[in-house]
């Protein structure tokens, strides 16, 4: 039984709230009692149960049909909410009491700055869960592998998490502008990942549509040493306005001429459904959350 003070102590059980809010959401008393796979006349009973305890009605009557009234969305708004974190908390205890508890893997092949924060807001939803981290493959059908992945890759159960420009940036004097053109990227050295990587590809693809292929004063596959590379004034790359803003506000950037590229990064979950587990989608909440708050880093010029 769940005890609430208030005045008076009032006993409601788990079962008249949840068919409280089955009916509320359904409008019907008998379409509730379906949803909580019970009988039509134990939900009335459950309903009036649940009002004597209030004191108040939470449905007006109209005949045989019934309206959630004020007294009833005020209560809606709060029982939501307490029933959606009572399911978040059983899930949790369920599956941090396994012996075996299976790993959960997530591919970030997007976002390498942000790795502690995402590891840490997954933890706060899956607790002593062991996290197995990727940052690298090569076969995009390996995805399906993992149970989340960041990437600049869409697929039909995708959830975009931001958009972000391309810039290009340097340490050194090689630009003078806040504008370059692509005609005078060409004759610039440049530093840039390897082509098996996300950022490259996107890149690769935007300067193909102009029929271009830049030539790479130095290639790396570990995102890392680009990063240093540019600060040692080894020429200029690319700079994604929100994921590499840490690295860029203090480098000299400039917008491409004439259409600068972007990039937009996705969540993907495998294999998410509607019926997968209260536990997972608050995952993915929290990431996309995570990944809302880094907008405010986005450089400007």
């Amino acid at each position: 039984m769940i005890t609430v003070s208030y005045k008076e102590v009032i006993n409601i059980n788990l079962s008249q709230l949840r068919g409280f809010v089955y009916t509320a959401q359904t409008g019907s008393i008998t379409k509730g009692a379906k949803k909580a796979f019970v009988s039509q006349p134990a939900m009335t009973k459950m309903i009036k149960e649940l009002e004597e305890e209030l004191g108040v009605q939470l449905f007006s009557r109209e005949g045989r049909r019934i309206y959630i009234n004020e007294y009833g969305k005020l209560f809606l708004t709060y029982i939501e909410k307490g029933l959606d974190q009572i399911d978040y908390g059983v899930n949790a205890v369920l599956e941090t009491s396994k012996e075996k508890r299976k790993p959960i893997r997530i591919l970030v092949e997007v976002g390498s700055l942000f790795i502690p924060e995402i590891l840490h807001a997954l933890k706060t939803v899956y607790l002593d869960t062991p996290i197995q981290l990727t940052q690298k493959i090569v076969d995009e059908n390996d995805f399906q592998k993992f149970d989340f992945v960041i990437s600049t890759t869409r697929n039909s159960e995708s959830i975009e998490l931001l958009e972000e420009e391309i810039f290009v940036g340097t340490a050194g004097d090689e630009l003078t502008s806040n504008i370059v053109s692509i005609q005078d990227l060409m004759q610039l050295p440049i530093i840039g990942l390897s082509n098996q990587l996300a950022l490259r590809k996107t890149l690769d693809t935007y300067f193909n549509e102009y029929k271009l292929n830049l030539e790479y004063q130095y290639e790396s596959d570990d995102p890392a040493t680009i990063r240093e590379l540019i600060d040692n004034h080894a020429g200029v790359s690319f700079i994604p306005a929100i994921t590499w803003a840490k690295n860029g506000e203090n480098l000299h950037l400039a917008r491409i001429y004439p259409n600068s590229p972007t990039r937009t990064v996705y969540l993907s979950v495998s294999a998410f459904k509607s019926t997968e587990t209260k536990t997972k989608q608050k995952a993915i909440e929290v990431l996309r959350d995570l990944f809302k708050s880094k907008e405010k880093l986005k450089l400007l010029f």
